[in-house]
């Protein structure tokens, strides 16, 4: 019979080891935050000076790059969103960073720490390339021009629909039910999504370097490699209004010559993880301990 506690240490044992062998150190951010990235990303509390349980670990963790060229940190994160069968108020992620990496690297690594729990062997599956099919267009070589307003169409939604929404339903619609009983990569999304932080794919018009894996309908894993342009990067993070004060921080260390703009990272659900391996579809069942 499945012991959930055991399973979940036996998980974390197995991510530790692979990424310790792989010259990672783990380290540990402020789970408690200054900035408040606006209304229903964070939820505050009441310390002093007001303020803010951590969404994510994300650019603090990127960051500590200045201390070491691998970084990992397995930790507690907190979202304000109505909790459910997939998702929880308080739950556990894994992020890690590695410097002067390429996306090839960030794949092979993404593989190496989930496939020991998976039963699939993972697939990958281009966004780019269903969109060409599906469109026409070669996001490769073409800019975004009207794909905006014709997968709204597609998708009969309001031609006022933020892209980033659009674009995530298309992709939950016409491709994540593809990941049912498979795991698959999802890659090449297109710009102007809500990962405005990937690198534009070299020699590309509108391709970042992203990934996001699917297991039996569940996102597990995402990764990137870093956008090591600062305009280009700010850019696109305020055209889809995610451009926050953490951002900026890790900007200016890298600026500053104190973190490299050169890097990729990666983050997995844990409990998650735990769901896609035992195929128990109920974040609560991972949880570490009973709710106090």
């Amino acid at each position: 019979m499945l012991n959930p506690v055991v399973m979940k240490s036996d998980l974390l044992f197995s991510l530790r080891d692979t990424l310790r062998s792989e010259t990672f150190v783990e380290v540990v951010t402020p789970t408690v935050r200054r900035a408040d990235l606006g209304p229903g990303r964070r939820l505050p509390v009441d310390l002093d000076g007001g303020r803010f349980l951590r969404a994510m670990i994300g650019p603090a963790l990127r960051v500590n790059m200045e201390h070491h060229r691998r970084v990992f940190e397995i930790g507690p994160c907190f979202r304000p969103e109505k909790p459910d069968e997939l998702h929880a108020p308080e739950f556990q992620m894994l992020d890690l960073y590695a410097a002067d990496e390429d996306f090839e690297f960030l794949f092979a690594l993404a593989e190496r720490l989930v496939a020991p729990h998976i039963r699939y062997a993972p697939q990958r599956v281009s966004v780019a390339g269903h969109i060409r099919e599906v469109f026409g267009i070669d996001l490769r070589r073409d800019a975004l021009g009207d794909l905006p307003a014709q997968m709204a169409a597609h998708l009969k939604m309001g031609s006022d629909v933020p892209f980033k929404t659009v674009l995530g339903r298309f992709v939950e619609r016409e491709l994540e039910s593809q990941s049912k009983g498979a795991a698959l990569f999802l890659t090449e999304f297109p710009v102007g999504g809500d990962e405005p932080c990937a690198r534009l794919t070299p020699g590309t018009a509108a391709v970042l370097n992203r990934f996001e894996l699917l297991i039996d309908g569940l996102e597990v894993v995402h990764g990137y490699e870093d956008e090591p342009d600062h305009d280009a990067f700010v850019e696109r993070a305020r055209a889809v209004d995610l451009y926050d004060d953490e951002q900026a921080l890790a900007w200016k260390a890298i600026d500053a010559g104190q973190a490299p703009a050169h890097s990729v990272g990666l983050g997995i659900g844990i409990e998650r993880l735990c769901m896609a391996a035992s195929g128990i579809k109920d974040i609560s069942v991972f949880q570490q301990s009973a709710q106090f």
